[in-house]
């Protein structure tokens, strides 16, 4: 007995520190350096480890410390965009291939791939479906054996996934199924009713993933009324979309929250949507922002709302012969450009007067160059060679008011507003100022 008692704690023992490795190639083998490991849980990323990647090749083994879970692969900066997520189970080796072209390959992981090739099988069991009512068919034999097709690719994997962590996944994306034949319109507002029956908004499993982001933004930008294309209707189911949200939200923590609204708030932001990015930030991202005392993230989108195109640009004040002017205070111009600059600026120095000759044969424009300068006795000696050009001066440098106001982080900076001083484009170079005003 006591024989059985050492070899059943021995055996206990190397289980409880068995330690897997995580391995593989990426290419182009020149374009990754490094990687980095964290675990993901309900407050975020946790670092675990990292290593160098050599030649396209990397080998990690993680800590027998680490618990069963999600974990990010981090390749490149910004973290929040180069990434690759994995299931490690504490019970097997991953191996994996990783092309920028082509994407993840898992050359080894038994749980990996099972939930890889359950969405990848569900996905498109159901864009068959949606072809059906997209060629317009109606026949109803075929429509239901589509629909009964998912239902048994959806009980394989469920049964195949079981006891794993996979399994929360495959259980949480389980489609609504019709009974019998529905037309379009009914079955996505059945398909809408039923988003989120089998999701528990409490696994914590799920809020450790990009899955329950990925399922809310999918909910409120496109499980919208069937026919609804005005912009005006379209940005209030949207918006709609963005309240029913909220109270399901709140099962889950509130650093959460930030991260999901700021996700919601950065697709409607890049998609132009502003009535969408404004009503989520001062409805629901913004107080909780500040109950996080997360200040930076409320800056950041402040900043680029206050600079976003189509927005008016914030005021320039500066003297001129001895008179008190403004951007607002100009008038007569098709279009008007702001450069930020620096008379000690090597690189302003060799690029504006070249800009300074060309932007003589451009029409109805007028230019503010505001200097970025430590003292005013250089700019008062250089602005001459830009003798045509508004000059305002910004004393203290980068630590002027313009620096933050116009999100300034090199010299020199372009800004281009039209007639009423809207900003309608903001060119990396006067290569690309001089295009867009050439084109106009």
């Amino acid at each position: 007995m006591k024989l059985l008692h050492y070899i059943f704690m021995l055996t206990l023992a190397v289980g409880v520190n068995a330690q897997n490795s995580i391995s593989g190639n990426f290419s182009p083998a020149n374009s990754f350096k490094w990687l980095m490991v964290y675990r993901l849980d309900t407050n975020g990323a946790q670092y675990i480890t990292d290593t160098a990647v050599k030649d396209g090749h990397f080998s990690l083994t993680l800590p027998s410390s680490v618990s069963p879970g999600i974990y990010r692969l981090v390749y490149a900066v910004p973290q929040d965009e180069y990434y690759i997520d994995l299931i490690y189970n504490c019970e097997e080796d991953i191996v994996l291939n990783f092309d920028l072209k082509s994407g993840l390959q898992l050359v080894s992981s038994v749980e990996n791939k099972l939930f890889i090739e359950y969405f990848s099988d569900i996905d498109e069991a159901g864009d068959r479906l949606m072809d059906f009512y997209s060629t317009g068919e109606s026949n109803v034999q075929k429509y239901m054996q589509l629909v009964n097709n998912l239902k048994q690719i959806q009980d394989k994997y469920e049964s195949d996934s079981e006891g794993t962590i996979a399994s929360h996944f495959v259980k949480a994306n389980r489609h609504y199924l019709p009974q019998g034949f529905l037309p379009l319109n009914e079955y996505l507002i059945k398909k809408k009713n039923h988003f989120f029956d089998e999701i528990n908004f409490k696994n914590t499993t799920l809020q450790a993933s990009e899955f329950l982001a990925d399922k809310i933004l999918n909910y409120l930008f496109w499980a919208v009324p069937p026919g609804t294309t005005e912009r005006k209707e379209l940005v209030h189911e949207i918006n709609k979309n963005a309240d029913f949200l909220a109270s399901k939200l709140q099962a889950v923590p509130e650093p959460l929250q930030v991260s999901i609204w700021s996700k919601a708030w950065k697709k409607a932001n890049e998609n132009k949507v502003y009535e969408v990015s404004d009503y989520i930030f001062n409805n629901y991202l913004k107080n909780l922002a500040l109950k996080e005392g997360n200040e930076n993230l409320i800056s950041n989108i402040e900043t680029k709302t206050r600079l976003r195109i189509g927005a008016v640009s914030p005021e320039i004040t500066w003297e001129e012969d001895g008179m008190p002017k403004s951007l607002t205070g100009l008038d007569g111009a098709s279009n008007y450009l702001i450069i930020f600059w620096s008379s000690t600026c090597s690189h302003c120095l060799n690029e504006l007067p070249g800009l300074y000759e060309k932007l003589k044969n451009v029409k109805s424009l007028q230019v503010v160059a505001v200097g970025l300068e430590d003292n005013a006795e250089n700019w008062k000696k250089t602005i001459p060679i830009l003798a045509g050009f508004h000059h305002a001066i910004a004393l203290e440098k980068w630590d002027s008011k313009y620096v933050k106001t116009f999100d300034i982080h090199q010299t020199p900076s372009y800004y281009i507003l039209d007639n009423d001083k809207r900003i309608v484009a903001r060119p990396e170079n006067s290569e690309d100022v001089i295009d867009y005003l050439s084109a106009k």
